[in-house]
């Protein structure tokens, strides 16, 4: 049998269309909300030009009905105006400009000296670190001038006994600044310890200083990489000293000539007190609209200047 009406379960629910409609009313509130707005924006728009026009419509009046020599000195002020106004904004522009010329020239000069200590390659192992710039080498013992002569070597410590055994010893004996050398060092001095052929050691060292540092078991192509970039500075460390010398150089001279060139800043300046003081329109037709107005009100224009 079929059924027309609803059952209580199908009705709506009263809280769902209480929702539906306050929801409709807060859009259509909304709505009308941002209407009244732009119609009072395009009012106030509309008022803020009307008021233009007014004052512009005025002013041209006002000019028009000028006499000539009223004409004249209005249009001598405006001129006089404008040409300060442009000799202001040069001087402003040269001005901003040499400052820019100034901190580009200054960062030049830091960039430069930060390139001599530039870190090229480092490598950390269990018992100290070592770095490599172009200028010098830096070891647990502290920071020495890098020269043809410091050389990086890996190898076992076995290998290191053998080839490298007088360097571990002056090491070991302290004839050289040294760091952590390690048990390698006793037991190659003495000579009476087998060494682990699979431990690596990295070995650094020139005329003033030598180091031995313990390499952690899975940094091996690393440490390699590094002694590869401490000899390539090394033997490129005079030609790098001389071309940062160089740029340092070129980078302070570029600096001093920065501070000592005002010339644009001067020159705008100049031009400034040289409009400034050009009042030459200006003053004739200050006489003219003077000596107008005497004669308008009838009296002599002598007594009427003064």
């Amino acid at each position: 049998m079929f059924h027309s009406a609803l059952t209580p379960t199908d009705a709506p629910d009263p809280a769902v269309i209480g929702r539906l409609t306050s929801t409709a009313t807060m859009g259509a509130d909304t709505a009308v909300g941002i209407l009244v707005v732009l119609f009072l924006l395009l009012v106030a728009a509309g008022a803020a030009l009307t008021i233009w026009l007014v004052i512009r419509s005025r002013a041209k009046a006002r000019v028009a009905a000028l006499s000539p020599a009223e004409r004249e000195l209005h249009d001598a002020r405006l001129e006089y105006r404008s040409r300060i106004t442009a000799a202001e904004r040069a001087l402003d522009t040269a001005t901003k400009e040499r400052t820019r010329r100034l901190k580009a020239s200054e960062k030049a000069v830091a960039k430069a000296h930060s390139a001599t200590t530039q870190t090229l390659a480092s490598y950390r192992g269990r018992d100290g670190a070592a770095s490599v710039t172009p200028m010098s080498i830096v070891v647990p013992q502290g920071r020495f001038p890098l020269t043809a002569s410091v050389s990086a070597t890996v190898d076992t410590a076995g290998n290191l006994a053998t080839s490298s055994r007088s360097t571990l010893t002056r090491v070991g004996a302290g004839a050289l600044l040294f760091g952590p050398v390690g048990a390698i060092v006793g037991a190659t001095a003495k000579k009476t310890r087998m060494h682990d052929t699979r431990e690596l050691y990295l070995l650094v060292q020139g005329d003033q200083f030598a180091t031995l540092i313990t390499c952690n078991p899975d940094d091996g192509a690393h440490v390699r990489q590094f002694a590869i970039a401490v000899r390539q500075a090394a033997l490129n460390a005079d030609a790098a000293r001389a071309a940062l010398a160089q740029s340092v150089a070129q980078a302070e001279q570029a600096l001093a000539w920065e501070q000592q060139n005002t010339a644009p800043v001067d020159a705008a300046r100049s031009a400034l007190h040289q409009v400034t003081a050009d009042t030459i329109r200006l003053d004739a037709a200050n006489r003219a609209a003077t000596e107008e107005r005497a004669r308008t009100a009838g009296a002599d224009p002598t007594t009427s200047a003064s």
